[in-house]
Formats: structure tokens, sequence, C-alpha cells
């Protein structure tokens, strides 16, 4: 299944999970952000919809035959993530692709404001490398509603499934995340040495100095 079929069924799936969870526009499409919205944040709750997004995901890869999804025993323990993650995990599934040589996917979820669920932690590997939080920052100043967050999730999920993601460990916090269609992130890498399209070429080549994690894609 393409990346296009792939997202719908798991937008088939979230017209369920995600029913009590509604989408919200970006509330600042018209106007400038306020001061005060940088040190609040008045619906936390509405954050949910993240996990309920991950939850269409899981339902979706699982009946699609191209997983199998448990629950984490220890949603926090370092024999899951390669790295403790932070904001620290409360609960965590991980979905084990039948591919057995595909990265295994891990949605880690914390609370923000005391409200489960409002935080999702996505992981790849085994154990997992941390890919990203979302959201970033939960002010209301930094809300861009919420397309743009579940775009975010559903491009970091696919660049695991599809074996497009490259991501390479340099240390010292030195890191880039490829997810797809030329789309990455970094984070510290240093203007000295190759620059991060030669070290993204040279880990896709397997000609690396640094530690990559990249597999194929799950069907």
């Amino acid at each position: 299944m393409d990346a296009v079929g792939l997202c719908r069924a798991v937008d088939e799936r979230f017209a369920v999970t995600g029913a009590g969870t509604p989408p919200w526009p970006d509330p600042h499409a018209d106007r400038d952000v306020h001061e005060e919205e940088y040190s609040r944040c008045l619906d936390p709750a509405k954050y949910r919809i993240l996990a309920t997004r991950a939850e269409a995901w899981t339902r979706a890869l699982d009946e699609l035959g191209l997983a199998i999804s448990e629950t984490v025993a220890e949603p926090a323990a370092t024999t899951i993530w390669k790295r403790k993650p932070d904001p620290a995990v409360a609960s965590a599934v991980r979905l084990r692709p039948v591919r057995t040589d595909a990265l295994p996917l891990v949605f880690g979820f914390s609370a923000m404001d005391k409200i489960p669920g409002t935080l999702l932690t996505l992981g790849a590997g085994t154990p997992a490398v941390q890919l990203g939080t979302l959201p970033d920052c939960g002010c209301d100043a930094c809300d861009d509603g919420s397309a743009d967050l579940l775009d975010a999730l559903d491009a970091l999920v696919l660049a695991v499934v599809t074996g497009e993601l490259v991501h390479i460990d340099a240390g010292q916090g030195r890191e880039i995340i490829h997810t797809r269609e030329g789309c990455y992130s970094s984070s510290d890498w240093p203007d000295a040495g190759p620059s991060e399209e030669e070290a993204l070429a040279a880990a896709r080549t397997d000609r690396s100095r640094h530690r990559v994690l990249r597999g194929p894609a799950w069907e």
C-alpha cells in the first residue's frame, strides 16, 4: 500500500478514534500573538487529538497486517528507549513490523498539566531513538492549529513505515532526522566537516562514520 492509501486507511479509523477530540483552526491565522499567550495554555486537553491519531495509526497498521501492536509494560525503561525520553513517558505502545528487518515504531504518551495523553513522543528502533515530541511547545502562542500537528505526526510515522527514515547520531546532542520528500531536522550539527546533505548521503550508502538508524519499508 502506498503512502496515500495508508493515510486514507488511517483517516477512516481516525473518524472513530478521534470522534471525541475535535480539530481546531490556527488561532493566529488573522491576528498577531498576544504577549500573555506565551505563558499559558487555556485548553491543554485539546492535544489529546495526538493520542487518538496515534491510536488510528495503530489500528490501521494492525488491521492491514503490517505490524503487531503491544502495550509496553515499562514505558520509560531504557530497554525500550535508547535514552530516557524527555518528557517522561507514562504509557507506551510499540508496533512491531511483520517484516522482521524493519524498524519498530513506539508511541509514548505523557501528560500536559496533569491531563494524560496530551503529549506524544515518537520513537523508532530497538531500543527506540526519540524522533520527536508533539506538541513542541504547548503554550497558546505556539499553537498553529491541529492540522500542522497531525501532519507532523503523520510525516514521522510514514517515514518509519515507508523506510524513508534516516537518523544520524553524531554524539553530544548532534543529530539529523530525515523524514520524507527531502524534509529533515537537525540539532547542533557542526559547521566543520561534512554538511548535513553530505552526512545524509553517506548514511544512505552505509559510508557514515556516525551511528545511523534506518530500515526497509514495512511491506
